[in-house]
């Protein structure tokens, strides 16, 4: 459901409410095994902001939003079930102006401050009648504070300068328990409590930015920046299995916040009078304080603890170019993006020490939306997208024991199987009504994934063992094949 109300309080004064709440639910059971799984998630948002003008050079926008996400993951397999859950809630205020004190400057700055309530990750398992203790629900709390300023000069015609800064500080906070565990059995040795508003970890820290563009002539431009960014919230992938169970973690007194420095260079041109226009862009990133589970972890493993005391700490790379062209003019528009990029990974305690690439490196992505317009009232449409597929730690040996139990062997090798590339095309045509003064209305057929493409959403291990014979088969599960839908719309 999406909804907004805007309402004008005076010439200088308005108010804009609006509010979002969806929820997806996927569910599957395998027609010929005990493997079944649920995924229900989703996410609920409102917003109430004042917009005042206080003059022709200077207004501003405050914000009150409220955000909460939820997600929950359930499998389960023969006699064995497991349950996952997580989520994050924010109360948000911020207010931001805009200043424009001549033509030549455009002046932002304002403030921000966030309070999370997080849920990282929290399981409960059964097997059989029995249910296994996996801990309380562990929350985590935090203030997220920031003060900014950006200025915008147009120095001349050729010279286009943007310079900022942003202070940041994140501090977690109580109640929360830290539990010490045992470096051998993983299972808590002492308890450090934190009552409710005690600091657990603060950091403060300055992020630099600056961006310049250099016109060339008319429809030429050479545009380069350079920018440092922390992230105090980070995400968890779980890369032995293909299933969804990422979960969003905060910087806290173990987990140091992410640290990024960016550098991005890129050309940009204009052809036939603004009819085209092209750019190429390259980028490379250096990153600091990156998460990873350990080696060998799965969710049920937390037992009574927090989940960063699971993690290791390393660092990461990425680099790549950005190619895009674009016709805005005539009958026929659309436009084509194609990004060529790499991202590594360096952890001591995983994949030998060596360098890897992360879950969610990709090496192409393409997008390519298409439009032709058959007179003022019928508009064809078609999309089509190419993403290389994610990476996981699939197992390279698997052995039978003689109580009929199977040991996964993965060899040390980190996300060393990439699943097979996501791409569809989408088709669609749109007839507009007869339009008068006091309505408007539209027909839209399309038809999603229109050569019925099997993209893969998760890979699972169906093992069987019959008489001392074990028999392995990886199986892939697929959503939305060929989609046709009729929407009509209309306006009054």
């Amino acid at each position: 459901m999406n909804a907004k109300v805007n309402y004008r309080l005076s010439d200088k004064d308005r108010v804009f409410i609006s509010g979002y709440f969806g929820r997806d639910v996927f569910k599957f059971k395998s027609p010929d095994s005990d493997f079944s799984l649920s995924i229900p998630w989703g996410n609920a948002t409102a917003t109430a902001r004042w917009n005042h003008l206080f003059s022709n050079k200077l207004f501003l926008n405050t914000s009150a939003i409220y955000t909460n996400y939820d997600f929950q993951f359930e499998g389960g397999q023969e006699q064995f079930s497991f349950k996952l859950f997580s989520g994050i809630t924010d109360y948000n205020l911020k207010t931001d102006f805009t200043w424009v004190p001549s033509p030549q400057h455009n002046v932002k700055f304002g403030a921000n401050y966030i309070y999370h309530v997080f849920v990282p990750s929290n399981a409960s398992a059964r097997s059989g009648d029995v249910n296994f203790n996996l801990g309380d629900i562990v929350r985590q709390y935090a203030h997220d504070a920031a003060l900014y300023i950006n200025d915008e000069y147009e120095l001349n015609a050729k010279w286009l300068f943007n310079g900022g800064v942003r202070l940041t500080m994140f501090q977690q906070v109580g109640p929360f328990d830290r539990f010490i565990l045992d470096p051998l059995t993983d299972l808590p040795t002492d308890t450090i409590h934190y009552d409710k508003g005690e600091a657990v970890a603060t950091y403060p820290n300055i992020e630099p930015r600056f961006a310049v563009r250099y016109s060339v002539n008319e429809s030429s431009s050479l545009k380069a920046s350079y920018s440092q960014n922390y992230q105090y919230i980070h995400l968890a992938s779980l890369s032995g299995i293909s299933l969804p169970t990422d979960t969003w973690v905060p910087s806290s007194d173990r987990v140091k916040p992410q640290f990024g420095t960016q550098y991005a260079l890129g050309y940009f041109k204009n052809f036939k009078n603004n009819t085209y226009e092209t750019s190429i862009e390259a980028y490379y990133k250096t990153m600091k304080n990156q998460i990873e589970y350990e080696e060998g972890f799965l969710p049920e493993n937390q037992v009574n603890g927090n989940l960063d005391n699971f993690f290791v700490f390393g660092k990461g790379w990425s680099y790549g170019a950005e190619f895009f062209l674009k016709k805005s003019k005539g009958r026929f528009s659309g436009w084509i993006g194609y990004t060529l990029a790499w991202t590594k990974r360096e952890f001591p305690e995983l994949n030998l020490g060596k360098e890897f690439y992360p879950k969610y490196d990709r090496r192409h992505d393409i997008s390519v939306v298409l439009t032709y317009e058959l007179g003022k009232r019928i508009v064809f449409g078609a999309t089509w997208v190419y993403a290389t597929g994610n990476l996981n730690t699939f197992p390279e040996k698997l052995y039978l024991l003689s109580n009929g139990d199977i040991v996964q062997d993965y060899g040390g090798q980190r996300n060393n199987y990439r699943m097979d590339p996501y791409h569809r095309m989408d088709i669609s045509v749109t007839w507009k009504g007869i339009e008068s003064k006091k309505f408007e209305s539209s027909w839209n057929f399309s038809v999603f994934n229109v050569y019925n493409r099997y993209n893969p959403y998760i890979i699972y291990f169906d093992n069987k063992v019959d008489n001392g014979v074990v028999t392995i088969e990886a199986k892939q599960i697929s959503l939305f094949p060929i989609l046709p839908s009729i929407t009509y719309n209309f306006k009054f």
